[in-house]
C-alpha cells in the first residue's frame, strides 16, 4: 500500500506545477496575482526548445492549464520546460500587462536567459501584448501564441454595459476593469496605439480562433447565438476578433472557448510555431464588424414579477430566446400571440463566462407566430436576448427598410490611472452620429429599432455597441 502511495505522489508531483518565487504561494482557482509556477523538468531538455509560459484569461487563474485540462501534461510529455502565472482575473490590460512584464523578466532569468514563448488564452493575449509592446518585455520573448484572444474586444463586453443587461451584470460583478476595457470601442482605440508602436514588430504573433459554440442548451450556446450576428465565433470571441494585425493565422477551427485552451485539442496545432525560426506572414485586418440586426435585447429589475414583451414580425421563421437572471426561475413562462405557452428547454448556470453566476433559461420556438410575445415569471434582475431567423435583418442592414431609432447611452470617462469610470447616462433620438459625443471616454450605446415590414406588420430590433472618443476628439468604433 505504501509503495502505491509513493508512486502516486511521484506522478502527482510531475503533473502539478510547483509554485516558485514572487510572494505568497497561490494556485487553485484563486491564485495570488504575481505568483508564478514552474512545471517539472522534462527527462531531457532540448536546447532548441524554448520554455513555454502559459497566461490565463478573464475570470480564471493559472490552474486553468492543469485542472480539467491536459495542456500542461501534454507540453511536459513533448519535452518542454513550462511556467504558469497568476494575473488579476478581473483587471484591465494595463495593470496585468505591467505585472506580467515584470514576471517575464524573472522567468526569463530562471530559465537561464532562454527566450520564452508565451501561450496566452483569451484576454491573456491582450495582457501579453501590452506587457511586450507598452512595458518593454519584448526582449524576453520570441513568439506569442494566442488562443481565442479578443484582440478587437468582444461584443459580450458591450452587452454587459448595455441599458438592458447592465442591471444583471452589475449585480453579478461582471462590470469590472477587465470587461470595461474589452468593449469593442475601447479595443479599437487600443489597436491604434498598439499596432503602430515600434515594439510591436519585435515579437512574432500566431493566432488560433474557434467557430464552435456547442449544441442548443450548452454552456456557450447563448453567447454564440448572440455573437452570431457578428460572424463565426466560439461562444465568447468572434473569429475576426481573434486575429491580431501583423500576425499569422495558424488555424480557425471547430473549437469552442473552452476546448481551444485544452492540450489534446490544440497543442499539436500550435506546436510548430513554438520555434524561434518561424516566419510571420502579415495579414490585412478585417474591417469593423457591423452591429447585429436580428437580435432583440431587453432587461431590467422586476421587484414584484417579471412581465416583459417583444414583437416577432410576419417574415420570421423561428427564434431562440436566452433569459439570464441572478437566480433559477422554474416558473418562467413564454406566451405566444395566440396564448400558447412555452417552458424553458434548458436551464443551467454560467460558471465562468462574462456573466458568471447567471442562470441561463433557454427557449426555442419553431414556426414562430407574428405578434407580441410575453415573458412572465417571479421577481428577478434579468435580461434576455432573442435571436430571430428572418430575412428582414438583411433589409435593415442594407438600408432598404425604414425604421425609427432611439438610443440609451452610458458614458465612461478615463481617470488619471486610465481606469474607466461611469460619468453620465442619456437618451438620443434618431441614428447616432460621430459628432453626437465629444467628451473623452467610452460610450456604450443600446439602440431600440422599430418599424413596419413590407407587409405592414411591426418589427423590433436592438443594436448594442460601444465607441471610444480619445482626448483629441477622434471617434473609434
Amino acid at each position: 500500500m505504501r509503495k502505491r502511495l509513493t508512486v502516486f505522489a511521484l506522478v502527482w508531483m510531475l503533473l502539478v506545477p510547483v509554485a516558485v518565487c514572487a510572494g505568497d504561494l497561490g494556485g487553485g482557482s484563486g491564485g495570488v496575482p504575481g505568483t508564478w509556477y514552474t512545471g517539472a523538468s522534462p527527462a531531457w531538455i532540448d536546447p532548441a526548445k524554448s520554455p513555454l509560459v502559459f497566461v490565463h484569461g478573464y475570470n480564471n487563474s493559472a490552474s486553468v492549464w492543469w485542472e480539467g485540462n491536459d495542456m500542461y501534461e501534454t507540453a511536459l510529455a513533448e519535452g518542454y520546460q513550462t511556467a504558469f502565472i497568476d494575473l488579476h482575473p478581473d483587471r484591465d490590460m494595463w495593470e496585468n500587462g505591467l505585472l506580467l512584464s515584470q514576471k517575464l523578466k524573472t522567468i526569463y532569468d530562471f530559465f537561464g536567459g532562454k527566450k520564452l514563448v508565451v501561450v496566452a488564452y483569451s484576454k491573456g493575449g491582450v495582457d501579453t501584448q501590452t506587457a511586450l509592446v507598452h512595458y518593454g518585455a519584448h526582449a524576453y520573448v520570441s513568439n506569442v501564441i494566442t488562443l481565442s484572444t479578443p484582440h478587437h474586444g468582444t461584443q459580450l463586453s458591450d452587452l454587459a454595459y448595455s441599458s438592458s443587461a447592465g442591471w444583471l451584470a452589475a449585480l453579478l460583478g461582471s462590470q469590472n476593469d477587465a470587461t470595461r476595457s474589452l468593449q469593442t470601442g475601447y479595443m479599437t482605440y487600443y489597436r491604434t496605439i498598439t499596432d503602430p508602436h515600434e515594439n510591436v514588430v519585435r515579437n512574432k504573433y500566431y493566432t488560433l480562433g474557434g467557430t464552435k459554440w456547442g449544441i442548443f442548451g450548452s454552456a456557450l450556446y447563448w453567447g454564440g447565438l448572440y455573437l452570431s450576428s457578428y460572424g463565426p465565433n466560439d461562444g465568447v470571441v468572434t473569429v475576426a476578433s481573434s486575429r491580431v494585425p501583423g500576425g499569422t493565422i495558424v488555424q480557425e477551427g471547430k473549437w469552442n472557448h473552452t476546448t481551444i485552451r485544452e492540450g489534446s485539442y490544440t497543442f499539436q496545432v500550435f506546436k510548430p510555431f513554438t520555434g524561434a525560426g518561424q516566419q510571420a506572414v502579415a495579414y490585412t485586418a478585417a474591417d469593423g464588424e457591423s452591429p447585429g440586426i436580428n437580435q432583440i435585447v431587453k432587461g431590467g429589475k422586476a421587484d414584484v414579477a417579471v412581465k416583459d414583451s417583444f414583437v416577432i414580425e410576419e417574415a420570421a421563421k423561428s427564434f431562440r430566446l436566452a433569459f439570464l437572471s441572478e437566480q433559477r426561475l422554474d416558473g418562467l413562462k413564454l406566451e405566444g400571440p395566440g396564448g400558447e405557452e412555452y417552458e424553458a428547454v434548458e436551464i443551467h448556470q454560467d460558471r465562468g463566462g462574462f456573466f458568471k453566476g447567471a442562470w441561463v433559461h433557454q427557449f426555442e420556438v419553431e414556426a414562430a407566430k407574428a405578434g407580441t410575445w410575453t415573458v412572465t415569471g417571479p421577481a428577478a434582475v434579468y435580461f434576455y436576448t432573442v435571436a430571430i431567423d428572418s430575412p428582414l435583418g438583411a433589409k435593415l442592414k442594407n438600408g432598404s427598410l425604414k425604421a425609427a431609432y432611439k438610443t440609451k447611452w452610458v458614458h465612461f470617462g478615463l481617470d488619471s490611472k486610465k481606469k474607466l469610470k461611469e460619468i453620465r447616462k442619456g437618451t438620443k433620438a434618431g441614428k447616432v452620429k460621430n459628432g453626437d459625443f465629444s467628451e473623452p471616454g467610452v460610450y456604450n450605446l443600446t439602440t431600440e429599432v422599430t418599424g413596419r415590414g413590407s407587409e405592414g406588420k411591426p418589427f423590433e430590433r436592438t443594436l448594442v455597441e460601444s465607441i471610444y472618443v480619445d482626448r483629441s476628439g477622434k471617434i473609434h468604433r
